[in-house]
């Protein structure tokens, strides 16, 4: 039999049926006997209605148990998977017969395949043994470094920074880790300073059965780090006896700089990047500077600046009018520093979807991007959106699962993909994977926010309200403020969606708000269509780059018999549209 019969993987969840364990995202999740057995039983019937007499069959060969025993173990095991009230994610109750396991099976590899060469690893956050905490961003960096030499090869999948580096302190087996992650190997190393000299011990290590595939200590002067990731790089892909070619050894060797501050600065941009929260996005912009102003020739972190701007004009933070130029620039100068790195294409690629709404333009920068820098996980990402923006939802969906894949605890990632459940109108699944993405941060906004404009979609107005206030709890902002608004207005509550609409227009006064948030809050009612369809004309005036979800938008489904809002998607460029998508 092979490995993979043993393996179950679900959500962020690995069950080893030979070694008894169920992980998450790494960590153990430990459960009675009887009640493992029970989610084996289930697991190895997924899909299938699972009869109450045979669970008690199997899970108790032996002894007579009643009814209630079973409901006890499946309430254990709800709890231990997270599973709350509502729409069930993983365990479905069929009354008076049974239950079936629902959630999605991610099949794991069978054991032939680990006689495959290994093609996806992961790079786990290198362990500082100094006593100095400044090491930290040492150890980070040199892990950082050797993670981007390595995406840039065809060949090798690498798991996204964001997704390991939350494994970060856990003490966690690295194997463990691994199969969580779904890779085939992962690096591990340990760093130390003595002196003028750094000490590295790092170890590549087979996930199939935990063996060494390679391990070397290094003695590097401060001064030599830059060209130790290179050399780590270039070690890791002989050992993988991966073939590659003259471009691709350049690629592996290359610095994208070699000023310690420069990449400091660039390593904190990111992480506020990765936030997406507004002030998050601005200290983004100011790192990245702070990098530039080290090394003005820093290509990456020219594609950070491009792409903190177009967030903050996406989201409303600032006028697209006076920001989209400006991280136009800075995409353009990235590339022209340096033509194969490929976040400056998606950068320049998600420029041209949102701002320039030139569709082939946009989706040759995002192909572009994935033919130079294929585990991209934003290039993945924004592509999809890009697809499903058009109605292409299988496309566009297949695409953000690639993002996810990986990149799997990202969190804007596991958000924006049940956003895109939303625009394809699947709301069920929608909502469960926005749970998911509120597991992994509960105070992350964005998925509170399209939680709730989910439930408002569904008639469900008491969830609905919950969550948008939640968001607004975490960031009161102007999208929190227009979707509270569009709630109310949906549900009747005409006065209090006026307050909300009467508090956006009295702020756009002393900051800019994004006409299409107004609109949005005029779309939540009935009799309001000419108001609504105003200021739609003002969003694309200033070029707001939330019009191009205009096609597939639940919330403005009151304007699809409009001739005039059909007029407006073909400026926007749709040529073709449909009364509902």
């Amino acid at each position: 039999m092979g490995r993979g019969n043993n393996l179950f993987r679900f959500g962020g969840f690995l069950l080893d049926t030979d070694e008894r364990v169920l992980l998450r995202d790494g960590r153990l999740v430990p459960l009675p006997a009887k009640v493992l057995n029970t989610l084996i039983l289930l697991l190895q019937n997924s899909g299938h209605l699972v009869e109450k007499d045979v669970l008690m069959q199997e899970v108790w060969p032996d002894e007579y148990v009643e009814e209630g025993n079973l409901a006890q173990h499946i309430f254990i095991l709800r709890k231990a998977l997270g599973e709350g009230t509502g729409s069930p994610r993983y365990i479905e109750t069929v009354p008076r017969r049974g239950y079936r396991f629902v959630a999605e099976m991610i099949e794991p590899e069978e054991e032939d395949d680990y006689d495959k060469p290994i093609d996806f690893l992961s790079v786990l956050p290198f362990i500082n043994v100094s006593n100095d905490p400044s090491m930290e961003y040492l150890s980070d960096g040199i892990a950082e470094g050797v993670m981007n030499s390595l995406s840039q090869l065809p060949q090798l999948k690498v798991m996204a920074r964001s997704t390991a580096f939350r494994y970060k302190g856990s003490g966690i087996d690295p194997r463990e880790v691994g199969r969580s992650l779904g890779v085939r190997a992962v690096m591990t190393g340990v760093v130390q300073q003595l002196g003028e000299q750094v000490v590295l011990s790092v170890e590549l290590l087979d996930v199939a059965d935990g063996s060494r595939i390679w391990g070397e200590l290094y003695h590097k002067k401060s001064s030599d780090i830059f060209s130790l990731q290179a050399e780590l790089a270039a070690e890791i892909s002989e050992k993988l006896s991966l073939k590659l070619g003259g471009w691709q050894r350049e690629r592996l060797a290359r610095r994208f700089t070699v000023n310690k501050d420069a990449r400091d600065f660039y390593l904190k941009g990111r992480y506020c990047w990765a936030r997406r929260a507004i002030e998050d996005l601005k200290k983004g912009v100011e790192y990245f500077r702070r990098a530039i102003a080290e090394d003005p020739d820093y290509s990456l972190a020219n594609a950070g600046i491009a792409d903190c701007l177009v967030l903050l004009g996406l989201f409303g933070a600032e006028d697209p009018r006076e920001i989209m130029p400006q991280a136009k620039a800075a995409a353009m100068k990235a590339i022209a520093s340096d033509e194969s790195l490929g976040e400056a294409y998606a950068s320049l690629g998600q420029i041209k979807l949102i701002y320039d709404w030139d569709w082939p333009a946009a989706e040759a920068d995002f192909q572009q991007a994935l033919r130079l820098n294929p585990t991209y996980p934003t290039a993945h990402q924004w592509r999809g959106e890009h697809l499903v923006s058009m109605g292409l939802f299988d496309e566009g969906l297949a695409e953000l699962k690639k993002a996810r894949e990986m990149d799997p605890l990202s969190l804007i990632i596991n958000a924006n993909l049940g956003l895109n459940y939303y625009w394809a109108r699947r709301y069920d699944d929608a909502i469960a994977q926005l749970k998911r993405a509120v597991e992994l941060e509960s105070n992350f906004f964005r998925a509170h926010l399209h939680l709730g404009m989910c439930y408002v979609s569904k008639l469900m107005y008491p969830e609905a309200l919950a969550e948008l206030e939640k968001a607004r709890s975490i960031s009161e902002n102007s999208w929190t403020l227009a979707a509270l608004g569009h709630c109310h207005a949906s549900f009747g509550a005409r006065a209090k969606a006026d307050e909300f609409l009467n508090q956006l227009l009295e702020l756009s006064h002393s900051q800019y708000v994004s006409r299409a948030t107004i609109a949005l809050i005029y779309a939540g009612f009935e009799d309001r269509i000419d108001q609504t369809i105003e200021w739609l004309e003002r969003a694309y005036e200033e070029r707001s780059g939330l019009l191009i979800w205009l096609k597939v938008w639940p919330m403005f489904d009151r304007l699809r018999s409009d001739k005039t809002f059909h007029r407006l998607l073909r400026r926007i460029g749709f040529a073709d549209f449909a009364t509902k998508p």
